[in-house]
């Protein structure tokens, strides 16, 4: 997305065999001399990268972080990197998918954590020149909100995987929509969804909700409801079915 209008410098631990259009893959330290650096990396994996570019950051630098939990990463990014450095929290809340299905305006989670050099404003018009729909939010709103957006579809998505979920020839719409969230989430690395849970301070408010609510519908069910009959009883048997035996009208055999 950045790529048709910037310079995009991209660096990892590894050679990437296939980059996007307009990326250039180079070593740590050329990656970080550019005026803007986006950290796209996993959740728990922040404190040990911050600690590595720390000492290698310009003063002026602006730092992004595009982490899905904000208030951990913030955290970090305030401890651990320097004062002379400006910090930007963003969450793109939209992956791979999303894109290529046009959802347009995708939205983008953006706060100044420290902007000393104004570059904020920048950053803000430049995605809205690339047709995103900004959202301020803070780290502490965001996480509370995205426990119950983000973590539950994730968490949803592992319990319909464990239940060994398949494609069905007479699945619904609504049921090949389940399978849909099943797939875009456990597309997804464990790592992610064992960071959103871990990290996110209002996950485990969401998972207990979500663990309550579960049972209130299953408290729906009467034992009746519950039990699994052998054969129906006669008293539930289908019109014109009953049992000639107890004295009622034999069966229609069809004769007049």
């Amino acid at each position: 997305m950045l790529a048709g209008h910037y310079r995009v410098l991209g660096t990892s631990r590894r050679q990437v065999a296939s980059l996007p259009p307009g990326v250039e893959q180079v070593p740590l330290e050329k990656a970080l001399d550019a005026p803007v650096v986006f950290l796209t990396v996993a959740i728990s994996a922040m404190p040990g990268v911050l600690r590595t570019i720390a000492p290698l950051l310009k003063p002026g630098t602006v730092v992004v972080d595009t982490c899905s939990v904000k208030v951990y990463p913030v955290r970090q990014m305030k401890e651990l990197l320097p004062d002379s450095v400006d910090i930007i929290a963003s969450h793109p809340m939209f992956g791979p998918d999303s894109a290529r299905e046009r959802e347009y305006p995708l939205p983008i989670i953006l706060w100044p954590v420290r902007n000393r050099q104004g570059r904020y404003d920048e950053l803000r018009t430049t995605f809205e020149g690339l047709g995103l729909r900004i959202v301020e939010m803070s780290p502490e709103a965001h996480d509370q909100e995205a426990a119950f957006t983000q973590g539950v579809t994730h968490l949803v998505g592992r319990v319909l995987r464990a239940m060994d979920l398949e494609p069905s020839d007479i699945g619904t719409l609504g049921y090949r929509r389940l399978l849909q969230v099943m797939d875009q989430t456990c597309n997804d690395p464990l790592e992610l969804f064992r960071d959103l849970q871990r990290f996110n301070p209002s996950t485990r408010e969401m998972r207990e909700a979500f663990s309550r609510a579960f049972c209130q519908v299953e408290n729906l069910l009467t034992p009746d409801d519950r039990a699994v009959p052998d054969q129906v009883a006669p008293d539930q048997a289908p019109p014109g079915k009953e049992d000639s035996s107890g004295g009622g009208d034999p069966p229609w055999n069809g004769r007049s």
